[in-house]
């Protein structure tokens, strides 16, 4: 079962060789870099690296390259097709990516672009606040600038309480007799007003608006305010005209994208192998590498070495005990896909095996059970095959639909079986059965996969025992539960179907219990404990009573996706044969059936995950190893070809 096994690879070469070690192991692709900081306190004469200067300016390069492709990406008008190959260069050309693209021109201009975009935006969105304020004043006609000619004239201009306004103007009136009061505008509670007094009046009548609350207007009157508006309004065309200068101009740049998205994968490549060269130790003169490397790469990375480093120390060991090497699994293209599911439960501690080719088969049976449609199944695959075809797919997406593929075959052979076809629109017979009609024989069918299921989960943990050397605990603990379980399902047979051999059935499951409960409990000092503890094991058996009807979902689902099907299909068939039919009858079909495929597929792959994950790994398999990430070339928007 097929996790890699990992070798690790030990590296000493002059520190003027080191930037080229780097970029050949990312070139290659298959060493992922162990970090020796923390060994730099143990051993004496030896440092690391703390060269952040260069990190930093590349870290910079890479926040500016990031920013002028967001900022392309947001104006370009071209949405890339999702069905679009992505270019492949050699390496060669990718190293020299820096210096063949001037991005640093185009960064500069889109940063310009940007700036001077925001500081319109801004100044926009302050003369839009001021037209509003001046809105409220726009019966005023007069400016400061008039109102200062008058020698010995003073005014008020602002805001008072609407409540206080009569009281205002009668007090005003009765006090001045020469004092000019114009009601400018109103809003909600506050009225704007205009007040002329003469000049000796001005301190007197000053003191009466603020016992009232008189507020002073806090903007300029350079203008009047309807003059001022329109100015506003014609400097707002003009900024207008200015960002769509801008925003034409932001367009011609777009057609530099897909070198600006070359220099991100550049650069963000050349930032990883950067970050890479701090986990290295060094001498006076050396460096020291430590990594890890799959063993059928061991050759590969000891002739590129050798052959462009002659002078290099390079060593290869096998893991201490100490060690806990990151896990890879290797499979073959069948099996491949269903790393996905593995994976997203947890990957293999290193001393564990790889569930996956176990995993596989039961995967494909029960979700072929759970979808069960013949027309499904040939939408899965087409849908699937198309994908493969016309999208540049890489790594777990490309597994991901290879699993939809593989998942539509047993989907296509369970339609059949049960005579279903876009949930019964079109009818044939079933070779196997209707589950409609024959719910029972489904259930008792899908119980005894079930069972399956469950003996090879204990028999891949009777196999990681063995391999280990723990050959009694897999017969205490494995072999045990066999005997006693098998018992127990032979009882079971002959008093419902009448198998014979019950005697010998009820010795074979008294057998399995006593060696369950004198060794389960063998962990424990006491006898008591010892004997509590077997106990406690026995009563485990319930547990896989409830495991074993778990699988009745394989009937339930299998029913519900079909009944669900033949609704709309029943609905169609309501619409009779009219004009009506003709125009809705499609419409619910293509929307029903959509609706049903979706939530059906997506209901069928967690129940089949849910019974891998709960009763099959619940039997052998801890997880929790980690992912091998080697350093290595990782692009988004091109392929590099490495090889030289």
């Amino acid at each position: 079962m097929a996790i890699v096994k990992m070798k690790k690879i030990t590296v000493v070469a002059h520190q003027s060789q080191r930037d080229e070690i780097l970029d050949l192991l990312q070139s290659n692709g298959c060493v992922q870099i162990i970090d020796l900081k923390n060994l730099s306190e143990e051993v004496e004469g030896i440092g690391y690296f703390k060269e952040n200067k260069t990190v930093s300016q590349t870290e910079i390069d890479y926040n500016k390259i990031k920013f002028c492709y967001e900022f392309l990406k947001q104006h370009n008008l071209e949405k890339g097709s999702m069905f679009a190959k992505k270019p492949v260069i050699t390496k060669e050309e990718f190293d020299k990516i820096g210096e063949t693209v001037d991005w640093q021109s185009i960064y500069s201009e889109c940063k310009k672009i940007d700036d001077d975009v925001n500081s319109i935006k801004n100044r926009k969105n302050k003369l839009v606040i001021q037209i509003e304020q001046y809105s409220n004043w726009s019966n005023l006609d007069i400016s400061n600038n008039e109102l200062l000619k008058l020698k010995n004239v003073s005014y008020f201009i602002g805001t008072i309480t609407k409540k206080y306004e009569d009281k205002i103007i009668e007090e005003l009136n009765s006090s001045f007799h020469d004092v000019y009061i114009e009601k400018i505008s109103e809003k909600q509670q506050d009225v704007n007003v205009f007040i002329l007094c003469h000049r000796e009046d001005s301190n007197k009548i000053s003191d009466i608006l603020k016992k009232y609350g008189f507020t002073k207007i806090n903007f300029e009157l350079t203008l009047a305010p309807e003059k001022q508006i329109k100015a506003f309004k014609e400097e707002l065309e003009k900024l207008d005209n200015d960002l769509k200068v801008l925003n034409d101009r932001a367009l011609e740049l777009c057609e530099k994208i897909e070198d600006i998205e070359k220099v991100f994968d550049y650069l963000s490549s050349k930032l990883e192998l950067e970050r890479s060269v701090s986990n290295l130790i060094k001498t006076q003169k050396t460096f020291i590498l430590q990594g890890w490397i799959p063993e059928f790469k061991e050759d590969t990375i000891i002739n590129s070495l050798s052959k462009n480093f002659s002078d290099a120390y390079i060593s290869f060991e096998e893991p201490t005990e100490n060690d806990i090497p990151p896990v890879l699994l290797k499979n073959n293209q069948i099996v491949e896909p269903f790393e996905v599911i593995t994976s997203m439960y947890a990957l293999p501690l290193p001393s564990e095996v790889d569930p996956t080719p176990v995993l596989t088969p039961f995967f494909l049976l029960f979700f072929g059970m759970m979808m069960a449609d013949l027309g499904y199944g040939i939408l899965m695959l087409a849908v699937g095959l198309f994908m493969l075809k016309k999208m540049d797919l890489e790594g777990e997406s490309k597994k991901i639909i290879k699993l939809l593929v593989y998942c539509s075959i047993p989907t296509i052979i369970f339609g059949i079986l049960y005579g279903s076809f876009f949930g019964g629109i079109i009818t044939f017979k079933p070779i196997w059965l209707n589950p409609v009609d024959n719910p029972m024989d489904v259930l008792k069918v899908s119980i005894a996969f079930g069972i399956v299921h469950l003996y090879v989960g204990l028999g891949v943990k009777a196999y990681s025992l063995i391999k280990s050397g723990k050959v009694l605990d897999a017969f205490m603990d494995v072999f045990s539960w066999y005997i006693f379980l098998s018992g127990l399902i032979w009882m079971l047979l002959g008093s419902l179907a009448g198998v014979g051999g019950v005697g010998i059935a009820k010795i074979t499951a008294i057998a399995g219990a006593l060696i369950i409960l004198f060794t389960q409990g063998r962990e424990n000092e006491s006898i008591v404990g010892k004997f509590f503890g077997g106990l406690y094991s026995l009563y485990g058996v319930t547990s896989y009573l409830g495991d074993a009807l778990s699988y009745s979902r394989l009937l339930a689902l299998g029913l519900a996706s079909g009944l669900i099907g033949w609704s709309f299909n029943l609905l169609v068939g309501l619409l009779g044969k009219g004009a009506i039919a003709y125009i809705f009858g499609p419409i619910i079909f293509v929307a029903g059936h959509t609706f049903n495929f979706l939530i059906g597929a997506l209901g069928t792959f967690v129940h089949t995950c849910r019974l891998q994950y709960l009763e099959f790994f619940g039997k052998f398999y801890e997880g929790g190893g980690k992912a091998f990430e080697p350093l290595k070339i990782k692009t988004k928007f091109i392929k590099v070809n490495t090889e030289r």
